[in-house]
């Protein structure tokens, strides 16, 4: 049976929660077996990315992805803004998509926050035609 990455991520995330901190290496090096006797070494980063998510649960933090048209730094008045809706710490992935034009797309789990010039005139045209 195969399993996914988030299945393998939340099992090594349990086995680490259960073991003393000496042990920690002994579960890894016995996880990295079991990965390559089911053939999923591949499966590697998804893994990773997924215990990580974990991780951030576990301590209270949301994954914020924040898309902008070029590159620039985030101002702390746009992060603490998104600390103050979200409710809890909040680490930032920033992605550059020229193809928003200019604004700022945010995504927080499911909550999608987009003020990209790009959408702003896709509704404008929308508004027009209607």
């Amino acid at each position: 049976m195969k399993f996914t990455p988030q299945q393998y991520a939340q099992a090594l995330f349990d086995s680490i929660q259960e073991t003393n901190p000496k042990d920690h290496d002994r579960v890894l090096d016995n996880f990295v077996k079991i990965l390559a006797q089911t053939g999923d070494l591949g499966k590697y980063r998804q893994i990773e990315e997924a215990y990580k998510l974990l991780e951030m649960k576990q301590k209270g933090i949301k994954e914020a992805r924040i898309t902008v048209a070029r590159e620039m730094e985030l101002n702390s008045g746009l992060l603490n803004q998104l600390n103050e809706i979200i409710g809890s710490k909040v680490e930032v992935k920033k992605k550059v998509d020229e193809g928003i034009i200019g604004g700022v797309v945010v995504r927080v789990d499911e909550t999608l926050i987009d003020a990209s010039v790009k959408t702003q005139l896709n509704n404008l045209n929308q508004s027009l035609k209607s």
